[in-house]
């Protein structure tokens, strides 16, 4: 996860330079295929309906 903060924290950082807010992340550590992803939907759609 800390290298996946590390990228968020550049995106959120040149997201400022574009006057753009960011409102929320989510690191997706260990997911390298579809399947993988399919396993943490929940969790992908539960940060979707805050965001």
């Amino acid at each position: 996860m800390k290298e996946c903060n590390r990228i968020i924290e550049s995106i959120e950082h040149f997201y400022g330079h574009l006057e753009i807010g960011c409102y929320g992340s989510l690191g997706l550590c260990s997911v390298e295929c579809k399947e993988a992803a399919a396993q943490r939907k929940n969790e992908i759609l539960e940060f979707c309906s805050r965001i």
